[in-house]
């Protein structure tokens, strides 16, 4: 389920930084979701970027084109019961990689957690509720 979206302006960040970005987000969405995990279940994540062209981005009513900040955003999906701290860690998280890898100022930086019920996510047609029924019940009892 793990899956994280970053948005950014293209033509902000080399390739090398997109794709450090990237592989250091998958590692730190696992470590954060999976602590004790081992071995660490990295197939379970998908993270990509949407580039938006400076023009048709815009903050505080500036265009990028037009000399407006650079101010990514993200969106990352966890299945509903995941511990409210561990949510926090990942929006703190995935801004400091975007701060690192971007380049930009952290006031600008934008995220947020979406959390889905697990009778509404599907893993390989399934329903989420049914093919991960025990890693959410142990998440419900604290355990």
């Amino acid at each position: 389920m793990p899956i994280v979206e970053f948005h950014l302006t293209e033509g902000r960040q080399s390739e090398g930084d997109i794709g450090a970005l990237l592989e250091q987000a998958t590692d730190f969405y696992v470590r954060t979701l999976y602590p004790a995990v081992d071995p660490l279940p990295l197939d379970r994540v998908r993270a990509f970027v949407s580039l938006h062209r400076p023009q048709h981005w815009a903050t505080a009513g500036v265009l990028a084109s037009e000399g407006g900040a650079d101010a990514p955003y993200f969106t990352c999906l966890a299945l509903a019961g995941r511990p409210q701290e561990q949510l926090h860690t990942l929006l703190r998280g995935f801004t400091d990689l975007i701060v690192e890898h971007c380049r930009c100022e952290r006031r600008h930086v934008r995220g947020q957690v979406i959390s889905i019920a697990p009778e509404n996510w599907c893993i390989a047609g399934e329903p989420a509720s049914m093919v991960r029924a025990g890693e959410t019940e142990r998440r419900a009892k604290g355990s």
